[in-house]
């Protein structure tokens, strides 16, 4: 396990949530055994861990795969919220009801949280340390524009420490790349290229502990994009035929990079006890 702060950590998640306005809350990752196996197939290949962010209320149901999974690879199983509300993304009320759900399903307490739609607060950070989760991992220091958007080029890059009442979360952002502050995160790669990621890969930073997420729907976007209208219906199916390849360039490219890859869970663990920035509210 990393034990130095300075060593370079990268973790792979994934937002296990239903495909994108499915009105049968489906999840076709887990239905299907050619799309499923492939998938399995990439993290062994790439011989990475993968840390699976569930919304709760789909945990039991899809229990059976997500099991399969872990057997597959080294996974760690986090929270997503219960229902994925994004309306409340992490009130007291959905984060017990995540929590006990969690409980129930593999019977151990949760570790690690992220919001919906990555919208955290003072608020539901408080919920969480209260709670008993050890980290969090919603802040995007990044700025969206849609109807869930939020400006948080304020915060920091690297993780920090959130206090309140006396009581500590661990929050580990999502990286984003210095100056633009776009996050590395699959949907990105496949909105502006490979060979833009590369350059931004090759010319800009990332912070030395570098989380990337996706979603499963971003393997087969064009099955399941009907349901979107507007620009974003364009946006997700840029390079949509790609996705599998450039996650796995996305994994290559950071480890090029020098990054260790290791469970959302065990880099919360190496980095806890170390000189972390203190922050008591996500304000500007």
């Amino acid at each position: 396990m990393v034990t130095g702060r300075f060593r370079k950590i990268a973790c792979l998640s994934v937002d296990v949530e239903p495909d994108m306005r499915c009105p049968e809350q489906r999840i076709r990752l887990f239905e299907d055994d050619v799309r499923f196996n492939a998938f399995c197939s990439l993290l062994q290949r790439s011989n990475v861990p993968l840390t699976c962010f569930v919304v709760m209320q789909h945990a039991a149901r899809y229990a059976q795969p997500l099991a399969a999974l872990a057997k597959a690879s080294e996974v760690e199983f986090a929270v997503h919220s219960f229902s994925h509300d994004q309306r409340a993304p992490a009130t007291a009320d959905e984060v017990r009801r995540s929590w006990d759900t969690y409980c129930e399903i593999w019977n151990r307490e949760p570790r690690g949280y992220r919001a919906p739609n990555c919208l955290i607060d003072n608020r539901g950070l408080c919920n969480l340390a209260a709670q008993g989760f050890s980290y969090d991992s919603s802040v995007t220091p990044s700025i969206r524009f849609d109807r869930f958007g939020y400006n948080n080029l304020h915060l920091p890059t690297s993780p920090f420490l959130f206090e309140s009442s006396g009581r500590h979360i661990l929050e580990l952002p999502v990286a984003c790349f210095s100056v633009l502050r776009i996050p590395f995160i699959l949907s990105y790669v496949k909105l502006f290229g490979l060979n833009a990621a590369r350059a931004a890969n090759q010319f800009l930073s990332l912070p030395d502990v570098a989380v990337v997420y996706f979603h499963p729907y971003d393997l087969y976007v064009r099955d399941v994009v009907k349901n979107n209208r507007g620009w974003k219906k364009y946006a997700h199916l840029r390079n949509c035929g790609n996705a599998s390849r450039f996650l796995g360039e996305m994994i290559v490219m950071l480890k090029k990079r020098g990054y260790e890859f290791m469970l959302m869970e065990h880099a919360a663990a190496a980095l806890m006890g170390t000189d972390l920035p203190l922050l008591s509210s996500l304000s500007a």
